[in-house]
């Protein structure tokens, strides 16, 4: 294969040898989990789901992963890690539905009647949908919300590549970057860091790189990207151990364990600020119509509802939402908690972003469209 592989004069080389943090996403008891355990809890969120007139659909995984990295130069790494995502979908025969999640390195944070009866209130608020009209409206984004806007964030803007190619937000003119610049409002501030212990993920890249902190964006003022060997090499500086896995991603860097700033509002501080809007629980399928301005679109499901006055009033009928998550953090007036969460893409294996992030009420979210009822 090397023979007859082109020459690539961007390749920095192999990592050199350096020590990487001890892991902090391995749990044993997590590693030890079999299928009893994860039966358990399908059968407590089933039967409370039952005992409401409801049926429960859903996953329950656990892994252990165990990676290792060498190579030629000197490089041995390794790291075990684990990950327990328990998913709950109830529906009801009025063709109701409510979501319910819990994410974790440990399954001692699992709390399956606390997942359940997240789902089973949804699912009970979702019946005699109406249709919301076109338009901009006052929204709170649930912690599953916010991941999906922050996964486009961290794969159009975030990393040496897109900044490279000129495709990022932090790209500006004849090349230069926007470092220093405000590119969003001052209550959004994101970073990435590996090495969180409320998150799980190696203390190593693919390449064997140490993962390092790297403040992204510091009270709306673009900061920095990520790097692998190769993008490093680009902009003369060293890799912040952040090269993707080769099996998801294209080389030049990747983000995949952002936290976002918090608040200390509650769920009900977040609709109680909201004179008229929508409370949106997650989406589903989105794309990316404009990377340069990490513009989202997509539509809602399993929990989206009409908030007036400060109140939860009826349910809606799933959304379409198109906007750029730079003029959505502009907009941001109130934050809730960190809570560890996957955006829709990873939670099905089609990626591998974490984040821990809050439930936001922000000012303007653009609604596009409504699904039929």
């Amino acid at each position: 294969a090397a023979e007859l592989s082109l020459p690539n004069p961007d390749w920095p080389g192999f990592a050199p040898p350096a020590t990487a943090r001890e892991p902090t996403s391995f749990d044993e008891r997590t590693a030890d989990a079999n299928a009893l355990y994860q039966a358990a809890a399908i059968q407590t969120i089933a039967k409370l789901a039952r005992d409401r007139g409801m049926r429960a659909a859903g996953t329950h995984q656990v892994e252990l992963v165990e990676e290792a990295v060498a190579n030629t130069n000197g490089v041995a790494q390794y790291a075990p890690m684990t990950w327990a995502y328990l998913r709950a979908l109830v529906l009801t025969d009025k063709g109701g539905s409510g979501w319910g999640e819990q994410l974790s390195s440990s399954i001692s944070a699992h709390d399956f009647v606390t997942i359940a009866d997240r789902a089973i209130e949804k699912a009970s608020r979702d019946h005699d949908r109406t249709q919301l009209e076109p338009g901009d409206y006052e929204a709170v984004f649930e912690e599953l919300a916010m991941a999906e806007v922050l996964r486009f964030v961290s794969l159009t803007g975030l990393t040496g590549q897109t900044l490279k190619d000129g495709r990022s937000f932090m790209a500006g003119a004849d090349g230069k970057t926007r470092f220093g610049e405000q590119v969003t409002g001052p209550l959004f501030s994101l970073w990435e860091d590996a090495l969180d212990p409320r998150t799980f993920a190696l203390p190593f890249d693919p390449e064997g790189t140490p993962k390092k902190r790297v403040t992204l964006v510091d009270n709306g003022v673009a900061r920095a990207v990520v790097h692998d060997r190769q993008s490093a090499k680009w902009f003369a500086t060293e890799s912040t151990g952040h090269a993707a896995d080769p099996r998801r991603y294209a080389p030049g860097g990747h983000a995949g364990n952002l936290t976002m700033a918090d608040g200390g509002a509650t769920r009900e501080q977040l609709i109680g600020a909201t004179k008229r809007g929508v409370l949106i629980t997650r989406f589903h399928y989105t794309n990316t119509p404009d990377p340069k301005q990490a513009t989202m679109t997509g539509t809602t499901r399993d929990g989206t509802f009409l908030i007036e006055n400060g109140e939860i009033t009826r349910a809606l009928a799933n959304v379409r939402y198109r906007m750029s998550a730079l003029d959505l953090f502009r907009g941001i007036d109130l934050m809730g908690p960190q809570r560890l969460v996957r955006d829709w893409w990873s939670s099905n294996g089609m990626g591998s972003i974490v984040c821990l992030c809050p439930a936001v009420k922000v000012a303007r979210a653009t609604i596009t469209g409504s699904s039929p009822l």
